[in-house]
């Protein structure tokens, strides 16, 4: 066993925020089932957005956010985030953070950020490291957490399971209510399994957008953290609510990789394969409207067409501002033989984002005692039925900052005695083909049937699928020992179970679910939330 005051399951922006934050008052184990480096943060592109600009006002954010929303988001939750927004900028610039700045600007005065637009936004109001922005919030914390001495880091570490009282009542009887003691975790180098007892556990795991065979994802989102809280019996929340990022790089092959929004909000154009625009036919922003709109608008006119890809032309933004705000993406395009600076890149839309999670508030709390929630696992009430661009970053920031500064934190906790993890000696891998069969399965259903735009039809087909898939997998998993991989696709397949089941509930379209049976909105029945 081992034994802190805090654990953390994963390692993005909102994991090592409220690591730093908690270490003030105890000892701090961070669990990463892979790098600390390797998660969705590190993958995000555009930018992280606050009222930064006298021009700006928080009303109009909280507008923009509603709308982009579908106005199922939480107004006191909007607000709330949005205004504690520019002294949280503030706080990653004093970790280290090297937000790009107006030309000549070196200090660390938030007035001299250079600030871009995205979809969905009034104002620039994003804030960006060229086209890294994650990369560098990442590189701070991670600096700041490695120095810590009341932090220690367990990198290619995965949990398994919350310990809850489903754990304990198999030796003690009947414990009232779920608590959280801390988790079981595997070492992925030995295969062995050991108790992280803790006072306090924190599930910041990201999201699941690796269940679509097509996403933008880290290879290490596959819905940890939501799969685990939901078999211990926390609430999950609009979980059919599936973002789909426009504009990922379309090759022959598969590979793909983000194309940020802020290209389109410095002037780049959706082109379709002939050179015609189109965004303009389906909404009055044209390419800067909000992403489900435009993903919707991309996969119909693919559709239309027979076509496998469109365009992305940004050949009429000047030059030395696509060198300078987009060197990461000049260097990946080339890598595929594109120069974007004077032809178009091809794109077509991919899984990216879960606006719903795990139900948690804005300060990160949960339905399971000691168990707090914070980033793209957690669901506040922010998104709504689709999330604004770049306001992932800024949930993930204030909510594990505000987790981090809970009075619950101090309490103290009563520990029942914890079993060991039952390991068992049999691996059968004869049937292994079980897991790895299943796994591309599993994308290749969700891509096919619960994608874009969906029919209830092929959701009921998905569903009755997934859950066979389900079974085999929950066989295979309690019937042989304990590997990394199973563990990731048992959690891959009950967060698919959750988004078909949510679709299924909601009869209307709305945001990220648009379902071709209720093409329309249905504010009389549907303004609330989908709760499993």
């Amino acid at each position: 066993m081992k034994d802190y005051d805090f654990l953390v399951i994963g390692s993005g922006i909102a994991g090592l925020v409220y690591a730093l934050q908690v270490a003030r008052c105890g000892k701090v184990a961070i669990v990463t089932k892979s790098s600390l480096l390797e998660c969705n943060t590190a993958y995000a592109q555009g930018g992280i957005a606050a009222v930064l600009d006298a021009h700006d006002s928080f009303e109009q954010h909280l507008q923009d956010t509603l709308k982009a929303g579908a106005d199922l988001g939480k107004k006191e939750v909007i607000r709330a985030v949005i205004e504690q927004g520019p002294k949280l900028i503030q706080y990653l610039v004093d970790m280290g953070t090297d937000f790009t700045r107006e030309d000549g600007h070196y200090d660390q005065k938030l007035e001299n950020l250079s600030l871009t637009r995205e979809g969905g936004h009034s104002h620039r109001r994003v804030a960006y490291a060229a086209d890294s922005t994650g990369r560098k919030i990442m590189e701070s914390l991670v600096v700041q957490c490695t120095k810590c001495p009341q932090i220690d880091i367990y990198e290619k570490h995965i949990a398994i399971d919350l310990i809850t009282q489903h754990h304990i009542m198999q030796n003690h009887g009947f414990i009232p209510g779920i608590s959280c003691w801390g988790a079981y975790v595997m070492d992925n180098a030995t295969n062995e399994v050991e108790i992280f007892r803790s006072r306090k556990t924190m599930l910041a795991t990201g999201g699941a957008a690796r269940i679509f065979g097509h996403n933008t994802n880290s290879v290490v989102a596959t819905g940890d953290g939501m799969a685990m809280a939901r078999l211990a019996g926390a609430r999950l929340v609009n979980m059919e609510f599936v973002q789909f990022h426009p504009t990922s790089f379309y090759s022959p092959s598969g590979e793909t990789f983000l194309i940020t929004e802020a290209l389109r909000g410095e002037g780049a154009i959706l082109r379709l394969a002939d050179g015609s625009e189109f965004m303009h036919n389906y909404h009055p922003q044209g390419c800067l409207a909000p992403r489900d709109v435009v993903s919707r608008a991309i996969d119909t006119e693919l559709k239309k067409r027979g076509d496998k890809f469109c365009y992305l032309d940004a050949t009429a933004v000047p030059k030395d501002i696509l060198l300078k705000h987009f060197p990461n993406i000049d260097e990946k395009c080339r890598q595929y033989g594109i120069d974007f600076i004077v032809e178009p890149i091809p794109i077509t839309p991919a899984a990216h984002y879960f606006c719903g999670g795990i139900l948690a508030t804005i300060n990160g709390i949960t339905d399971i005692k000691n168990l707090f929630a914070a980033g793209e696992v957690a669901c506040s009430g922010l998104h709504g039925a689709n999330r604004l661009a770049s306001n992932s970053l800024l949930e993930s920031l204030v909510i594990a900052f505000n987790a981090g500064n809970h009075p619950s934190n101090l309490d103290d906790v009563d520990f029942p005695q914890i079993p060991p993890w039952r390991q068992l000696d049999v691996f059968n891998e004869n049937e292994w083909v079980i897991i790895s069969h299943n796994r591309e399965i599993i994308g290749t259903i969700m891509n096919g049937y619960v994608g874009i735009i969906r029919n209830r039809r092929l959701l009921k087909y998905a569903l009755q699928r997934m859950e066979n898939i389900y079974n085999e997998i929950n066989n295979f998993y309690q019937h042989n020992a304990v590997r990394p991989e199973v563990v990731e696709t048992r959690n891959m397949a009950i967060i698919a179970i959750a988004v078909i089941r949510s679709a299924l509930i909601r009869k209307e379209s709305r945001g990220a679910h648009y379902v071709v049976d209720y093409p329309e909105r249905d504010d009389a029945q549907y303004l609330i939330d989908t709760i499993l």
